[in-house]
C-alpha cells in the first residue's frame, strides 16, 4: 500500500480513536497500515522520538498524544 503521499497535510482530526483505540487515518484502516506509513503520519503531525519506535509504540504514542490534544 503506498500511501505516504495520501497524509500530506495531515491533522489531529484525521486520526479516528475509539475507546483509546486507532481505528483509522483518513480512510485508510489503522491495522493496514505499515511501519513506514505510520512513521510518515507521526511526522505530518510532529511526533517527536518515534523513529526507531515499533509499530505499536507509535499507535500509542499518536492516541497518548490525541488525548492529550484533545483535552486542551
Amino acid at each position: 500500500m503506498e500511501t505516504t503521499n495520501q497524509f500530506d497535510n495531515l491533522t489531529w482530526a484525521d486520526l479516528t480513536i475509539i475507546v483509546n483505540e486507532l481505528k483509522a487515518v483518513r480512510e485508510f484502516d489503522a491495522k493496514l497500515l505499515k511501519y513506514k506509513d505510520l512513521w510518515v503520519v507521526c511526522s505530518q503531525l510532529k511526533v517527536k522520538g518515534v523513529k526507531s519506535s515499533m509499530k505499536e509504540q507509535m499507535i500509542k504514542r499518536l492516541v497518548s498524544l490525541h488525548q492529550i490534544k484533545a483535552k486542551s
